[in-house]
């Protein structure tokens, strides 16, 4: 029985390498079995596409960072600390497991786009951070789900060019900014 979990757990790693590498369409099964070191077939025992595979990569991956952050919010308290810590925890999300990072945001935008939408449990933890928050006062009245938007857009994209080189600002001095920003968009 543990060598099913293992050749599983090898196809989802596999396959979350490729589909970084390669995308999710170019990724073909062939490729995922020769990066696994298993056959073809062996995919299919777990999966019935490469589609259900990937749904399940993203699943996971998400999984994983919604526990992460829900870990962090966990020590704070009051809604600004709270917005404070996720800002920074998704930071550090991108900094320590940067291939799951983007592939989460990577495949949520592009090839897996209609069938994530309800699935980013990150996005429901800031939902609930900016109602927290309007509940105490401490934030404006604004649709939560657009000023949720607006935050992780202001976040994601800071750190998609910071990882691509095109901000040189030290990482310490980013967090406090984009931080400010993010309570300039709820104040």
């Amino acid at each position: 029985m543990p060598r099913v979990a293992t050749k599983k757990n090898d196809i989802l790693h596999a396959a979350l390498a490729l589909f970084m590498k390669k995308g999710i369409r170019a990724t073909t099964t062939k490729d995922i079995a020769r990066r696994a070191n298993i056959s073809e077939g062996t995919i299919y025992r777990h999966f019935l596409s490469k589609d259900e595979l990937a749904n399940e990569v993203f699943e996971k991956t998400s999984q994983v960072l919604y526990l992460f952050l829900k870990d962090r919010l966990a020590l704070c308290t009051t809604p600004r600390e709270r917005l404070d810590c996720y800002v920074r925890s998704l930071f550090d999300f991108a900094r320590k497991d940067h291939k799951k990072y983007s592939f989460l945001f990577a495949a949520h935008q592009t090839e897996l786009r209609r069938q994530t939408r309800k699935k980013t449990k990150h996005m429901d933890l800031l939902v609930e951070i900016i109602m927290q928050g309007q509940m105490y006062g401490a934030f404006r009245a604004v649709d939560r789900h657009l000023a949720a938007t607006m935050v992780l857009g202001t976040i994601t994209q800071t750190i998609f060019y910071l990882k691509n080189g095109d901000i040189r600002v030290n990482f310490a001095d980013i967090v406090p900014e984009v931080q400010a920003s993010c309570l300039k968009i709820l104040n």
